[in-house]
């Protein structure tokens, strides 16, 4: 009996060495975090074991994930090795359950990038459509601010009492933007006349450009 107790009191003061080797191991590591703390202390004090259900309880849900193994189970797994090799396995087991966390700190990091990302996306598409109504809105008051000058009203009319064929070269030597300022202000048949004078392979590749942006405005104020 007393070379039992002898025996039974090496293997335990090996299993302290064992213990506070790796202690000194994760503190030197930089690993000795809180959670690390509480884990060996529930490996050394285990909580007492659930109590015994009866018969007809129903069995509860296994756990989503397996807990980290206790000591005891891991010097059960490998009894009858040296020390040493038992708390290689066991910094083995910590490293491993350290990977996992980290995996998943990773990942949520990744996340999170992720969700930062859309934020900033979603920030420069409502700034562009903000841009995009400022501009629509100086567009509207610049065409209104032609229709009530006197002097576009004069030229306006000059324009539409001429030949649709000088309309035309008159417009040729224009720029886009006001010659779609015109057209846009006359009547639909009175523009007609004067894009039909549009013949020329030169004159039919400007007449495009400009029903495009005819277009296109349009586009804008529907929108």
């Amino acid at each position: 009996m007393r070379r039992l107790l002898n025996a039974l009191a090496i293997t335990l003061a090996l299993n302290f060495v064992a213990v506070a080797g790796f202690v000194a191991w994760l503190h030197r590591e930089g690993r000795l975090t809180r959670e690390n703390v509480q884990a060996i202390r529930n490996i050394l004090f285990p909580p007492p074991p659930p109590p015994q259900v009866s018969l007809t309880t129903q069995p509860a849900e296994p756990a989503a994930t397996r807990p980290v193994l206790r000591l005891e189970e891991l010097l059960a797994r490998y009894a009858g090795r040296p020390p040493t090799e038992q708390l290689e396995h066991i910094r083995r087991s910590f490293d491993a359950h350290m990977a996992q966390l980290e995996r998943a700190h990773r990942e949520l990091l990744d996340l999170r990038r992720q969700v930062l990302k859309e934020k900033e996306k979603l920030a420069e598409d409502r700034k562009a459509l903000e841009e995009d109504r400022r501009k629509l809105a100086a567009r509207e008051q610049e065409a209104q601010a032609l229709a009530s000058d006197k002097g576009f009203q004069d030229s306006l009319e000059l324009y539409l009492s001429l030949n649709p064929r000088q309309v035309k070269t008159i417009f040729m030597g224009l720029d886009d933007a006001t010659v779609v300022r015109y057209l846009q202000a006359m009547e639909p048949r009175a523009a007609a006349k004067i894009t039909k004078e549009f013949k020329t392979p030169e004159e039919i590749e400007r007449l495009k450009r400009l029903l495009e942006r005819m277009r296109q405005a349009q586009a804008s104020a529907g929108s």
